[in-house]
């Protein structure tokens, strides 16, 4: 059987170097670090297997993360499967702005309620109440998939978070089950929902083989943020209320006049990923 130093050297296909790497060091059940002081380590025909397996599956447009099931955010790692989207870097900047928000006053004075719409593999909530020196006062994930919240509650077990898990459409699990909440309680909202449009989609190989119901929207790919706004209208009047949502840059302007027609009044802030790209809206409601 083969070496780690020939497979690399003569069996990688063409690819991201580093994606190779990742799946190689899987299918030998070892970290990336091991290749490189291992060079002449030889394959076991089950590990050689799996490689090729791998290689398949990844030369077939699959992700590393949905390969290997599992892909690291915000320094944890998160179990993740075809029934999720794989967590993006950029979406971190979201979870440092919950971390920043719950220590300014009021949140850090007065009971806070943090709610994830569309939570996906968990990513969002768990890395805030994992890392986040401010806790909030409990903690709430909604998705309309039963499958998806299958994987975000072993991600809540595996990072040791209580999070309390609903199954519906955007905040109408939350409405339903808390109608009346204290008038003390203060909301943040957190939302990475399916933001692209189809063709977006159509031209992007990468992410054709993750789950379209996590990607698409109508309506320019904002209909589920107006479904939402229009959902979290009917909300009794906690405030403050900040409301947190990822989009696409290209939405800048649709999103600012959508969030202008239900919330005149709020403040609104457009923050950067670290390409330079408008990423994250910020709605702020006091």
């Amino acid at each position: 059987m083969f070496t780690l130093k020939e497979i690399q050297c003569h069996f990688a296909p063409s690819g991201d170097q580093r994606d190779i790497n990742i799946l190689l060091a899987e299918s030998v059940k070892k970290n990336t670090a091991f290749l490189y002081a291992h060079p002449e380590y030889r394959l076991r025909l089950p590990e050689y297997l799996r490689w090729r397996w791998f290689i398949h599956r990844y030369q077939r447009g699959y992700s590393v993360a949905a390969i290997v099931g599992h892909k690291e955010f915000f320094g944890l790692n998160f179990l993740v499967n075809r029934h999720v989207l794989v967590p993006r870097p950029e979406t971190e900047l979201m979870v440092e702005e919950v971390i920043e928000t719950l220590a300014t006053t009021p949140y850090s004075l007065r009971p806070t309620l943090l709610i994830d719409v569309g939570t996906g593999s968990g990513c969002i909530p768990i890395s805030i109440l994992k890392t986040s020196p401010t806790q909030p006062t409990a903690a709430f994930a909604i998705d309309i998939s039963a499958a998806t919240l299958k994987v975000a509650r072993k991600n809540a077990a595996r990072h040791g978070v209580n999070i309390q898990f609903l199954q519906g459409n955007l905040l109408e699990p939350f409405i339903k089950t808390y109608k009346l909440l204290p008038t003390n309680y203060q909301l943040i909202i957190t939302a990475n929902l399916p933001y692209l449009t189809r063709e977006q989609v159509a031209s992007e190989p990468s992410i054709w083989r993750e789950p379209a119901t996590a990607l698409v929207a109508e309506d320019g790919g904002l209909a589920l943020y107006q479904k939402l706004f229009a959902q979290i209208q009917t909300l009794p009047g906690q405030k403050p209320l900040t409301i947190l949502c990822e989009i696409d840059p290209s939405q800048n302007e649709k999103m600012t006049a959508l969030i202008k027609n239900f919330f005149p009044a709020a403040i609104l802030e457009i923050k950067k990923d670290l390409a330079g790209l408008d990423r994250l809206v910020v709605i702020s409601l006091s």
